[in-house]
């Protein structure tokens, strides 16, 4: 038996050998002809941000975004956590978001009762909520006017990823993309949208080299499947469902306010002045009919908002035409399988959109790979021995970048499914509610891990077992606004229930299914935000190659049915 297992570690260990020597092995000389130093596909949130911090280390750069001039519409990324906007300030790009935005100074929670609970950021800490379109028209424009000399900006359509090498040992050097043949920037950027292109207007194809490509261009991307060691989804997590509502005032204002809904947790914040977004969870992977949906929110939601909500909140309802809505997926963090190539932001990994850290972790994202690449003094050589070093030490940052992103991204990431989690189970939902109530600590904690001020991961695990055990002996005493009797008992009469606890069936069991169903979320998304072999394997090597090959052959057999399509493959 000895024998049998030195004789499995030799070859494990020869194996990774092999395939470490043929990670490193080159076909082709290095190419010593570039277009730019990097090129950025997708120019919404992290596209900018990206740009900005790559020309202040004086890089050429590259950004392609399909639709550059035209103001995007969505219903999510509205919401900026304190730790994105300081973020911003990091780069230089804070009045971005401060120029357009309404204040929010943290949370407010509504319970099924009405109750509330004041959830305010630490001293000094504010975010800011707006209208999605003209954040990132801020982004854009401000790298417009004030990076001119190092970036390029390209209203264009990315068709493919230019890539060299073995199949399962490549390279990206480049892209080709579509644009305008008479291509053009519109008269007054950013500050209107451009007439509606023709669409029989004539086209071109162009291609650019960069050694390094970034892709910016969210969560939909078509290439995060090909690229990037991906887990896809058998079906979508959930949906949010978002309408406007006008001249509404939120219980309080400068508040993100969550309700307490029959199955799942309704959003609120406001846009501007006068408007005020509504985000309603639909926790089923497939979205009935718009007239389903009208009927869903006024009959189930709508009795769950204050009554002075109510009139406006069934008004948008009825307008089907004004419902939006947005699938919602669970997406681990994923490894770039291919050399020359890096995602951040949605691109590398989505969370749930219910605390709205997406952007904050995008930010972090570009500042964390740019500091990656800044102890390189230049990207480009027209010496191929350089180049080839420079290649393989462009690689060295791109792996410290992925593999340590979780310093910066993994409790923002693990808070918002286990928040989402906690407040679609009601005892769970309850038990937060009754935590929150204590204030102090229990209140601060929280909302700096919420707010990207605190990337902790104990602390994390502290306040969410904090949550349950808080909850678990509440049960046992009795006390707590859910899980007691909501009266003000005496010591001894805490006493007597602990004594009875033990001979207590219902209560026994409520407090086992507190523990077990905590453990239960959480265990499956630590599993995901952290345990990859390619934390320890180089994700580009043939051996990595060929385990993604064969996994995602076993996934595209396995979920070929038509409502299991795997989304992303």
């Amino acid at each position: 038996m000895l024998y049998f297992f030195a004789t499995v570690l030799c070859a494990f260990g020869t194996l990774l050998l092999l395939n470490r020597t043929l990670s490193r092995l080159r076909v082709s000389p290095a190419r010593t002809s570039y277009d730019y130093d990097v090129i950025i596909v997708g120019g919404s949130i992290a596209g900018p941000v990206m740009a900005k911090v790559l020309s202040d280390q004086g890089r050429k750069v590259l950004m392609v975004e399909r639709t550059l001039f035209t103001k995007p519409d969505r219903i999510v990324g509205e919401l900026l956590q304190p730790g994105g906007l300081n973020a911003l300030k990091e780069v230089g790009m804070k009045e971005c978001a401060e120029s357009i935005g309404m204040p929010c100074h943290g949370y407010l929670v509504v319970d099924l009762k009405g109750d509330q609970v004041d959830l305010p950021y630490r001293k000094g800490a504010s975010g800011v909520s707006f209208h999605f379109g003209d954040f990132v028209q801020g982004l854009r424009s401000y790298v417009f006017h004030n990076c001119k000399k190092n970036v390029t900006m390209i209203e264009g359509t990315v068709n493919a990823i230019l890539t060299e090498g073995f199949s399962f040992s490549e390279r990206a050097y480049g892209v080709e993309y579509t644009v305008a043949e008479k291509y053009e920037v519109p008269a007054n950027p950013f500050r209107e949208d451009p007439p509606k292109a023709d669409p029989m207007v004539r086209t071109v194809r162009r291609v650019a080299t960069a050694p390094l490509v970034v892709m910016c261009d969210g969560g939909m991307s078509k290439w995060k499947s090909r690229y990037q060691h991906y887990t896809p989804a058998s079906a979508n997590h959930s949906n949010f469902v978002g309408l406007v509502l006008k001249r509404v005032r939120l219980p309080k204002e400068q508040r993100g306010t969550v309700f307490f809904g029959k199955t799942g947790p309704i959003l609120s914040y406001r846009l501007d002045d006068s408007e005020l977004r509504i985000l309603v969870d639909y926790n089923k992977p497939m979205l009935p009919s718009l007239e389903k949906q009208s009927e869903w929110l006024i009959q189930d939601v709508a009795p769950r908002l204050p009554e002075h909500m109510r009139e406006e909140f069934i008004r948008v309802s009825k307008d089907t035409k004004s419902l939006r809505s947005m699938p919602v997926a669970l997406y681990p963090p994923a490894f770039p399988c291919i050399k020359g190539y890096v995602g951040i932001g949605d691109h590398a990994n989505q969370r749930h959109p219910l605390t709205g850290g997406g952007m904050t972790c995008c930010f972090r994202d570009a500042i964390r790979l740019a500091n990656s690449l800044k102890g390189i003094p230049s990207l480009r050589s027209a010496n191929q021995d350089e180049m080839a070093a420079i290649e393989d030490t462009v690689q060295s940052a791109i792996l410290n970048y992925v593999r340590f992103r979780y310093t910066h991204s993994c409790c923002i990431n693990l808070l918002s499914w286990a928040l989402y989690s906690v407040f679609s189970t009601p005892a769970l939902r309850d038990a937060c509610f009754d935590y929150f109530v204590c204030g102090g600590e229990c209140v601060s904690g929280p909302m700096d891990l919420l707010a990207g001020l605190d990337p902790s991961l104990g602390a994390l695990i502290f306040h969410y077992y904090g949550v349950v055990l808080y909850s678990v002996a509440n049960v046992i005493m009795g006390v707590g606004v859910h899980n007691g009797s909501g009266k003000q008992l005496s010591d001894l009469e805490k006493l007597m229930n602990v004594a009875s606890f033990f001979v207590d069936w219902g209560r026994m069991k409520h407090a086992a299914y507190l523990l077990g169903k905590s453990t239960k979320i959480a265990l499956p998304l630590v599993k995901n935000e952290f345990f990859s072999m390619w934390r320890f394997v180089d994700p580009t090597s043939p051996l990595a190659n060929i385990s993604k090959r064969i996994k995602m052959m076993i996934y595209a057999r396995q979920f070929n049915g038509k409502q299991r399509k795997p989304v992303g493959i």
